[in-house]
């Protein structure tokens, strides 16, 4: 035993000291992000903690500390959600759907406590509950306006009155009077103790966007509108009071408190300060009584250019915002499915998350750990986020659909390829809120296809593109950064016959390899774009082309559902890799150029050996085609992989953990063999059976069995059974049923299966023991006197 333990302490040892050059063997999902926010409603709970969204037929909760999606509110065949609306008391969630059905939630539980129809003749587009959690009010596309009671189950009002779609629905902080706005531009306030319209307000040219009470004169409304004004209305005396134009279609609008706050210009305590926000996509704070704009926050760096367009349909414009008050943070969204959470003293970004991301074509690891992630995704903007909490930034600067990225060595530059026929390089700055635009590459006739730069150091970058070309791009000196205005196209050749697919440049910077849809890769030298020479052999076009980090080799994957392996000297494919079912989209060298990792058109992501051309292991994560994939650089234990239905899926090398965990079975199976022989010699049967059969041993079970029957009675062997629990028994009747199926061991099983069928029997007759004695009762009451009588 003794050297036995010095052993496994020297193979344990032995195991942390190589575990970093051994083949990777498996990996295991560490955590997922899929699309939660396609549109419509966002709320935040009172206590901040989690974000609720509307995703298509669901409401997805999100935790608010890591971004990533804690439960899914939901039921099979659910149409999509129009609406919904949290209870104050964050106890209760109301769902409504195309169908016009209201479901109450416990979303906590994730259970459906009620179901009603909704009464209206059209989808539910507006919904509000007052501040008892009491009262629901919805407004429908059927221009009515119906009043619920949560707790008695049914409907108190139906408010009629509106020629158009319902568009805000708000409750009166004193309880009585509710306020609705509609697309006939009307404001109606309504007395819920009769039902009927006190007032009706007109003054907007355009769809109204929300209704806001002053907190502290509830008498005095303020209205948004798309007609780029906000109206303020006394409803008591049934008057408008002011007229503040915006210059903007506003969506929202915020009051502030009564407060000097110096950093967003409120100067004084007495006058009502509010934030609006609409189509400029950028928050605004008006003073109500001075009718003029106090402060404007400032856009990031990559988001002025697109600032300039503030169209209501604008990606950056905002659809919806309101104040997180326990964050003191205003949350908005919009059209872009964007979350963004800005302070509220300040109105500087503090946190983003992006809903969805649609189909993803590229993802790269980035920074000076590699603790970002840049996504090229169906938008004009690079998604860029925090692996910590999912922290995001979208980088504006492309007009048309990014297609393709690229990361310098030392992670601190972005470069992105876009179907607007340029690439732009980024810089990383302190954070993913700061990175900024140095150079846009402009020169291509066709949409930029593939990016790559130096690996040496950032002194060129490469892009390739659908006209065919492949260009050089330089600087004056060896930095691109440090003269981003002087960067020039050094290079231009005509590469390939159709597009180039992908371009990546060699350890040392001295050759270029491209990929193209013409089923051929070639090899060029860096400092000139001459051809090197050309690699043949695939049947169709060729996604990706990589060279190996350590040897004179290059890898292709290709729409033929194959990988093959070059050598860069002679040109001449070495290896051929099949196993893929579906073009093969992506390719990553790992283990320091000993595998690889493959992604293809089923979502399947593949590990393969390059020695023995062997499949190691297929990981199924995605559903669709996964487009991305990439592994960290520099420790390799991490992989992202990103697919067509904009699903994130980040993978952990859990190689050195299963070994350490099959280290650790075979010494509790050694320790427990060695126990077992020692029982038995003791002739401890009881604890031997016992142990045999948790270790799921039926060998050594029956030989345990034999031994009780040589040398003691059945009935000693019955009592041992007898003192097992119902796992052990589980297991025994198994083994029974093998062992019956040969002479030699037939009556041992047929012994066991004997005792077992006693015990079911005595199980049966203590069952029908309750029914005897009740029936025993029964008769003995309709022949008892008071029973004739």
């Amino acid at each position: 035993m003794v050297i036995y333990f010095r052993y496994m302490r020297s193979c344990s040892s032995m195991l942390h000291q190589s575990t970093k050059k051994i083949p990777k063997e498996s990996y295991e999902v560490e955590f997922k992000q899929t699309a939660f926010y396609t549109g419509g409603k966002i709320h935040v709970t009172s206590d901040g903690s989690y974000l609720l969204t509307t995703c298509r037929n669901a409401v997805k909760i999100i935790d608010m500390d890591t971004g990533l999606v804690v439960s899914t509110i939901e039921e099979d065949d659910d149409p999509a959600v129009t609406c919904f609306c949290v209870t104050p008391d964050d106890e209760s969630l109301v769902v409504a759907s195309e169908n016009r059905l209201l479901k109450l939630w416990d979303w906590k539980n994730n259970t459906v406590t009620r179901s009603w129809k909704s009464i209206h003749d059209g989808p539910i587009l507006e919904m509000t509950i007052e501040q008892t959690s009491t009262l629901l009010a919805s407004g429908s596309s059927d221009k009515s306006i119906k009043i619920w009671d949560i707790d008695r189950k049914y409907w108190t009002h139906n408010l009629k009155g509106h020629t158009g779609v319902i568009t805000a629905v708000k409750f009166h902080p004193e309880g009585v009077w509710l306020l609705s706005a509609a697309l006939d531009l009307h404001i109606r306030v309504w007395n819920l103790q009769n039902s009927e319209c006190l007032a009706c307000l007109e003054g907007h040219f355009s769809a109204i966007t929300d209704i806001l009470i002053d907190p502290l004169h509830t008498d005095v409304v303020i209205s948004s509108g798309r007609d780029k004004v906000l109206l303020v209305w006394d409803i008591k005396q049934k008057e408008k009071l002011n007229t503040i134009p915006v210059y903007e279609a506003v969506e929202s609008i915020i009051p502030l408190e009564r407060c000097v706050n110096s950093d967003i210009g409120v100067k004084s305590k007495d006058d009502l300060h509010v934030v609006t926000a609409g189509s400029k996509g950028a928050l605004r704070v008006w003073n109500c009584a001075t009718r003029l704009c106090v402060h404007t926050q400032k856009l990031p760096e990559s988001l002025t250019d697109a600032a300039a367009d503030d169209s209501e349909t604008a990606l950056h414009s905002i659809t919806q915002a309101f104040a997180v008050k326990s964050r003191d943070q205003i949350c908005t969204s919009n059209h872009e499915h964007n979350i963004q959470f800005y302070s509220s003293e300040t109105l500087h970004l503090e946190k983003q998350y992006i809903g969805n991301n649609e189909e993803i074509m590229d993802v790269q690891l980035f920074g000076s750990n590699e603790e970002y992630l840049a996504l090229a995704t169906n938008s004009v903007t690079v998604k860029v986020y925090s692996l910590a909490d999912f922290d995001s930034d979208c980088l504006y600067g492309h007009t048309d659909l990014v297609t393709t990225l690229s990361v310098s060595t030392d992670g601190h530059l972005l470069l992105s390829g876009s179907k607007d026929n340029t690439a732009i390089l980024w810089n990383l700055g302190e954070n993913i809120h700061d990175m900024h635009k140095i150079y846009r590459a402009t020169g291509h006739a066709q949409s930029v296809s593939s990016v790559c730069l130096t690996r040496l150091s950032c002194s060129a970058m490469l892009t390739g593109s659908v006209d065919n070309t492949l260009k050089l791009w330089k600087g004056p000196t060896d930095d691109l950064t440090d003269s981003p205005e002087q960067i020039y196209c050094a290079q231009t050749v005509l590469a390939h016959d159709r597009d180039i697919n992908s371009v990546d440049m060699s350890p040392n910077d001295r050759l270029v390899l491209t990929g193209s849809r013409d089923k051929t890769a070639k090899i060029w030298r860096a400092d000139d774009l001459s051809l090197v020479g050309i690699l043949k052999g695939h049947t169709r076009g060729i996604w990706k082309a990589k060279f190996s980090p350590v040897d004179q080799c290059a890898i292709t994957a290709s729409a033929d559902g194959t990988l093959k392996m070059f050598d860069i000297s002679s040109f001449t494919c070495i290896k051929t890799f099949e196993g893929h079912e579906s073009p093969v989209l992506n390719v990553c060298f790992v283990t320091r150029g000993m595998q690889f990792v493959s992604s293809d058109d089923d979502g399947l992501v593949r590990l393969w050996n390059i020695k023995d051309t062997e499949l190691v292991k297929t990981f199924e994560g995605h559903s669709e085609r996964c487009w991305a994939l990439t592994v960290c650089k520099h420790t390799q234990n991490r992989m992202v992989s990103g697919c067509a239905n904009a699903t994130i899926v980040v993978w952990k090398d859990v190689t050195e953990t299963n070994i350490i965990k099959n280290r650790e079975i075979q010494e509790k199976s050694l320790l427990n063999q060695q126990e077992l022989s020692n029982l038995m010699h003791e002739k401890r049967f009881h604890e031997a059976l016992s142990l045999a059969l948790t270790m799921e041993k039926p060998f050594h079970t029956l030989t345990i069995v034999k031994e009780i029957l040589s040398e003691e009675t059945e009935d000693v062997l019955l009592e041992t059974v007898s003192k097992l629990d119902l796992t052990q028994i589980d297991v025994l009747l198994r083994f029974c049923v093998e062992w019956n199926t040969n002479s030699k061991t037939c009556h041992e099983a047929q012994l066991l299966l004997k005792r077992h069928y006693q015990r079911m029997s005595k199980l049966v007759q203590q069952t029908q023991f309750i029914d005897y004695t009740f029936q025993c009762m029964r008769l003995g009451e309709k022949t008892s006197p008071n029973s004739t009588a």
